[in-house]
């Protein structure tokens, strides 16, 4: 837990998990509010393939101002149930606020992940998927 650093980085604006950050399982979005205010937030950008889309909701409620996000990948938890995700109050919630236009994912995604961001990132207006030539 990190209890000393306060603002540390009063001006960020940009977050990024890289590949080699451990997410703990009880991922805790206060303890990074110690070191930045998750308010300023504007772009998100989650480089490690371990990061589920639970954890990304979680912090997607304190970083309100996000409009540009970039994903590795998509993990679904809930035994890969996304109506599950969809009715969750949380889930519900960010949907409701978070004024996401940008949405970058560099690793294949199914439809149904696909169909879980468009019911999640209403406000959105561009996405860039990978490009494959596998049939």
């Amino acid at each position: 837990m990190i209890k000393q650093s306060n603002d540390k980085f009063p001006n960020a604006t940009k977050l990024t998990f890289c590949d080699d950050f451990e997410v703990p399982r009880d991922f805790i979005i206060v303890d990074l509010n110690h070191i930045f205010p998750l308010k300023k937030i504007t772009k998100l950008s989650i480089e490690c393939h371990h990061f589920s889309f639970e954890q990304l909701i979680e912090l997607l409620q304190f970083t309100s101002n996000v409009h540009t996000l970039r994903l590795d990948s998509i993990i679904i938890l809930h035994g890969n149930n996304s109506n599950l995700i969809q009715q969750n109050p949380l889930t519900q919630l960010v949907s409701e606020t978070n004024i996401i236009t940008k949405v970058t994912i560099h690793k294949e995604i199914t439809l149904e992940k696909i169909q879980l961001l468009t019911a999640v990132f209403v406000e959105w207006k561009n996405l860039l998927l990978p490009y494959s030539n596998k049939i």
